[in-house]
This record gives structure tokens, sequence and C-alpha cells, in this order.
């Protein structure tokens, strides 16, 4: 489908553009309406050097993997989201047969499909399909804003859960 979407032609060059992309509804996908994306710093990396380490931008690639929007269409076989649900999305998509996803640490499966990591388009769009599974509800009382935030705020807690970081520690 033809969309219109902030697209990193190259290093260096940015363009707003209509740019054709995957668009399919599996049964297991939800359509999102974007209303709000983050500009992460790999965003900004890959616009000032046009690579993250093995990651190289070849070809045009939208950006963005932070983001929030509403439902407006489900597959089939989707019971857990219906159409007006706000949400937020979770980035990587790892393969559920991996070892790293039956451990449950998908998100170091080396074969995870990251938005906006080459060669997968990100999510600067009007809208996405992307799994139910890996899409969440927000509450009412979380804005987009907040909720495309989400990915970047768990990165985080992570951090400091795997560093043992507590309350009271000296940083």
């Amino acid at each position: 489908m033809v969309q219109q979407a902030l697209v990193l032609e190259e290093k260096d060059r940015l363009s707003l553009r209509e740019i054709d992309l995957p668009d399919t509804l599996g049964p297991e996908d939800v359509r999102i309406a974007i209303h709000t994306v983050g500009v992460c710093g790999s965003d900004v990396h890959y616009y000032t050097h046009g690579k993250i380490g093995p990651f190289v931008v070849r070809e045009p690639m939208v950006l963005g993997h932070e983001a929030a929007g509403t439902v407006s269409e489900v597959g089939r076989d989707v019971t857990s989201l219906a159409v007006g649900d706000r949400v937020c999305m979770e980035p990587g998509i790892p393969n559920m047969r991996s070892r790293a996803a039956k451990l449950g640490v998908y998100n170091v499966d080396p074969s995870v499909r990251f938005w906006a990591t080459p060669p997968v388009h990100g999510c600067l769009t009007p809208s996405v399909v992307h799994p139910a599974a890996f899409t969440y509800k927000l509450p009412d009382h979380v804005s987009f804003a907040e909720g495309a935030m989400v990915e970047p705020f768990a990165i985080g807690m992570q951090a400091a859960a795997r560093a043992k970081i507590k309350p009271g520690d000296i940083a």
C-alpha cells in the first residue's frame, strides 16, 4: 500500500513522501492508525551515520519505532484487541520458535525483526500492520505520547534491574 512516510533516503537525507509499504493484515495482526511516534537516538544515528553496526541503510527506509495509536482493524483470530483500542507496540518481532523466545528472552533473538532497522521499515507512517501479540492496550489515563515512550522506558527499567540499581543508590 502506498502511504506518506518519513523516509531516510540515504545518510543525511530525509524526505516526506509516498512509499509502497507492506500492508497485508494477517489473521493474528492488527492495523493501527499511528498517532504519536518518538524520535529515537537510533533514528538520528541512521540519519547521521547511515548505519549502526552491521545494519546499513542500503535503500530508502521509513524511520520510527517508538509509537502509539488506535486499532483500526483486527485480524480474524484476534480476540485481545478491538477496533478503537488505544495501543502501543513492541517494535521487535522475534521468531517465536527461536531458543531465545522459548526461554522468555525474545529481545535477544538474533533473528528479531525490529522496526526502522534495515531492511525493516519503521512506523513514521499514517498506519501500520503489527502482530496483536506485540500490541498492548493503553489505559485511559495514559496519553499517546506516554504510550510511545513505553518502549524506551521499558529498556531503561530492564537496564536498571540488570544493574541491580535501587532507590538510594548514588549514580
